[in-house]
C-alpha cells in the first residue's frame, strides 16, 4: 500500500494546502459536498486456501488444502450516501478470506483508509491496486480534490458464520433406551423412533424437534417396528395377525386400533394417494384401507426384504402426480440395493403400477448393498445412508428418483464419530434439517446452509 499518510488535522503530503485542509478536518461541521463522494465500489476476485476433508483411495478422510476463488464480479455492493455505509448485498461463504481484498472505487475525491483508531491515522488507497483487511468494518475517508470537503464511509463485506451449501452436523447425547431401531418418522413436530426394548417388545419413543436430546419413555406397540408408514397423517403398521393397525401421531402413537381386515405380508410404501402393501401375490394399494387394488404384478421376487424405506413427493411438472420411491435390501442382489418407482394419481388413467429399477451394466451408480439402510427426501433429492464394509462412510444422494446414487465425498460428509459398532442408525428429514438417530443414545442434527 502506498505510504502517503494523513492525520486528523494534519496533511503530511501537501504542505501548500496545510492551512485549508487542517481547518477542514478539524471543523466541527462536516461538509458533504457532491464533489466529495464514493460513487461506486467493487472488489476483485478473492482466492482463499481452505482445508477440507477428502477421502483417499483407502476410504480414509484426510484434511486437504485447496484453493478456492470467488469471482469479484458476482459480489454486489450498495452505497448509502446518507449514512455513509457501503455493504455487500449478499453474504459470502464462510471460507472466504477477507484479509487481503482489493477494492476498486470511483470517486470525485481522494480516498484514504483509517489504519489507527487511536491516532486517527489514514493511508492513501490506490483503487484497484492496494489490498485492505475486511475481516472487520473498514473506514474510508473521501477528501475533495481542493481539500474543502470530506466524507467518511464504513465498508462492510458480510460473510456467513456457517458453511453455505455444506452439511454441518452437531451431535447430542440422548436418553434413547431402545435397541434394534426399525424406523424413524417425522410427524406433528416430533421424531418417532420405532424399535425394541430390552425385553424384545416393539416400542415407540419420540423427541420434539426443538430438543434432540430428550426422548419420551418407550411405549409398547402391537406392530412390527420396521413396517410403520405415515399415510394421510396417521401411522400404519402390520400386526402379528397380518392386518394393519393405525395410531395418531398427535396422540404420541400410544394407542393403536385395527384399520381393516385386509391381511398383508409386507407394508411397502405410502404417498399422498395410496398405502401400498404386498399380499403374497401382488402389490396392492388402497386409498381408504377398505378397497384394495392391484398395482404391481412383475419382478415381485425383487421386492425389498430388509431395511425397507419409501419416500414420496409431488412431480415438479405436475403437482397432481406423486412420485414414490421404495428401496431396501434383498438376498436376490448382493451387490446392490433394490429400488422401485411409481407414479401415483387418484385418476386411474394416469396412475401407474410399480416398476422395479434394474441396475444395468451401463449404470455404475446403482444403490450399493448396505446394512441398516435408511433414506429420506430432503431439499428436492433422496438422501440415504447405510453401513458398507462395516462403516457409515457416506451419505448417498439420488436426484433422479432412485436410478443413480452418488456418494457425497466432500461437503456432505457423515458425522465423524458415528459407527455401526454402536448400534443401528436411521436417517430422517425434519423440516429443514436432517437427523440421524442411533439406538445407542446419540442423535446428530444437520442442515445444509
Amino acid at each position: 500500500m502506498k505510504k502517503a499518510k494523513i492525520r486528523y488535522g494534519l496533511w503530511s503530503m501537501v504542505v501548500v494546502m496545510l492551512f485549508s485542509l487542517s481547518a477542514c478536518l478539524n471543523d466541527a461541521v462536516t461538509e458533504t459536498s457532491p464533489d466529495c463522494a464514493i460513487l461506486s465500489f467493487s472488489v476483485g476476485s478473492i482466492t482463499s486456501h481452505v482445508t477440507i476433508q477428502k477421502y483417499d483411495a483407502a476410504g480414509v478422510a484426510k484434511d486437504t488444502v485447496v484453493a478456492r476463488t470467488i469471482d469479484g464480479t458476482g459480489i454486489y455492493f450498495n452505497i448509502n450516501q446518507m449514512d455513509g455505509h457501503i455493504y455487500s448485498v449478499d453474504s459470502l461463504p464462510v471460507w472466504v478470506n477477507l484479509q487481503r481484498v482489493v477494492p476498486s472505487m470511483v470517486s470525485n475525491g481522494n480516498i484514504y483508509v483509517k489504519v489507527d483508531e487511536a491516532e486517527d491515522l489514514y493511508y492513501s488507497v490506490r483503487s484497484g491496486v492496494d489490498s485492505l483487511d475486511f475481516t472487520k468494518p473498514v473506514e474510508l475517508l473521501c477528501v475533495s480534490t481542493d481539500g474543502t470537503a470530506r466524507r467518511t464511509y464504513t465498508v462492510d463485506i458480510y460473510r456467513h458464520k456457517t458453511n453455505i451449501d455444506t452439511l454441518e452436523w452437531k451431535g447430542a447425547a440422548a436418553n434413547i433406551a431402545v435397541a434394534k431401531l426399525g424406523r424413524t418418522l417425522y410427524a406433528d413436530g416430533k421424531v418417532f423412533a420405532f424399535a425394541q426394548n430390552e425385553d424384545g417388545d416393539a416400542v415407540v419413543t419420540f423427541a420434539d424437534k426443538k430438543d434432540i436430546a430428550v426422548w419420551s419413555t418407550p411405549v409398547t406397540i402391537p406392530v412390527e417396528t420396521g413396517s410403520v408408514m405415515l399415510f394421510q397423517g396417521q401411522f400404519y403398521g402390520r400386526g402379528a395377525d397380518g392386518c394393519l393397525y393405525s395410531a395418531d401421531p398427535t396422540q404420541m402413537a400410544a394407542t393403536w386400533t385395527k384399520a381393516g381386515e385386509q391381511q398383508v405380508e409386507r407394508l411397502l410404501a405410502a404417498d399422498a394417494c395410496y398405502l401400498y402393501a404386498y399380499d403374497g401375490t401382488n402389490i396392492i394399494g388402497s386409498a381408504d384401507l377398505n378397497e384394495w387394488t392391484v398395482m404391481g404384478t412383475t419382478n415381485l421376487n425383487m421386492l425389498p426384504e430388509t431395511d425397507l424405506c419409501a419416500v414420496s413427493h409431488p412431480m415438479r411438472t405436475n403437482a397432481d402426480l406423486q412420485q414414490t420411491v421404495m428401496a431396501g435390501m434383498s438376498g436376490q442382489d448382493e451387490a446392490h440395493g433394490v429400488v422401485w418407482y411409481k407414479v401415483a394419481s387418484t385418476d386411474v388413467n394416469t396412475n401407474q403400477d410399480w416398476e422395479y429399477i434394474q441396475v444395468t451394466s451401463d449404470n455404475p451408480y446403482g444403490l450399493p448393498h448396505a446394512e441398516n439402510f435408511s433414506m429420506t427426501y430432503y431439499h428436492g433429492a433422496i438422501y440415504a445412508m447405510g453401513a458398507v464394509d462395516g462403516k457409515y462412510q457416506y451419505l448417498y444422494c439420488s436426484n433422479d428418483n432412485g436410478i443413480t446414487w452418488h456418494p457425497l465425498t466432500e461437503k456432505y460428509l457423515m458425522p465423524k464419530d458415528i459407527t455401526p459398532a454402536e448400534g443401528v442408525a436411521r436417517l430422517v428429514a425434519v423440516d429443514e434439517e436432517l437427523w440421524i438417530v442411533q439406538e445407542n443414545g446419540k442423535v446428530w442434527q444437520g442442515s445444509i446452509q
